[in-house]
């Protein structure tokens, strides 16, 4: 199953029209539907767990109570034809950071990308990203902003003037062929949530968390 590709600094990223949504603070969850199995095979950013996973395994069921129906309901509307497809989603709960995870508190989950396709896989661009999931009523991040790619972006975000603890996740609305999946990435974190990095793993070990 496909991973997640990497996630430009901000430095890198284009200076061109994107969407930003809400970084939740969790673990890389990722799921995967076949024709065949339907949505069967789940993964972390870099391996494949079952219900016996001590941390993540819990996400499967909160996936198929929260999204297996509305995500199946998506793909016979709009991709019927498609042999795969793979969600990617966050689980989280209140006390998670830096994808650590606190046994008693309440988990969710929620979807913040979907890749079509199985041979020339693309993610949605943001924009049909959030127009196809408003109208099947599945939770998405929080869109933050729709404009340019900038430098006045990103002193917003980093000095605490949206809403948001972690961060925020800049996608692009054009497509590139630059990018995994066709779609450039880039990550914008607050400098609230680098301080409290540097006091949970000290400096040397939370650049490994950071932009």
């Amino acid at each position: 199953m496909i991973e997640y590709p990497t996630i430009l600094h901000p430095s890198r990223a284009p200076r061109e029209s994107c969407i930003g949504f809400e970084k939740l603070d969790g673990s890389n969850i990722r799921v995967k539907y076949t024709t065949k199995k339907g949505f069967s095979l789940f993964g972390s950013r870099t391996q494949l767990f079952d219900e016996k996973h001590p941390h993540l395994g819990e996400s499967i069921n909160i996936f198929y109570k929260k999204y297996e129906k509305s995500l199946l309901g998506m793909i016979e509307k709009y991709w019927p034809n498609e042999r795969e497809i793979v969600a990617f989603l966050e689980f989280f709960g209140k006390k998670s950071f830096a994808g650590l995870h606190e046994e008693n508190d309440p988990k969710d989950l929620v979807l913040f990308d979907l890749m079509i396709g199985h041979k020339n896989r693309k993610f949605l661009l943001p924009q049909e990203f959030v127009k196809i999931c408003r109208k099947s009523n599945v939770e998405i991040p929080q869109v933050l902003y729709i404009g340019n790619f900038n430098e006045q972006l990103i002193e917003d975000v980093r000095s605490g003037k949206y809403p948001v603890i972690e961060g925020m996740i800049c996608k692009g609305t054009e497509r590139t062929g630059a990018a995994r999946g066709n779609v450039w990435m880039a990550k914008i974190k607050t400098r609230n949530y680098l301080e409290l990095l540097k006091q949970r793993f000290g400096e040397k070990e939370a650049e490994k968390y950071g932009e």
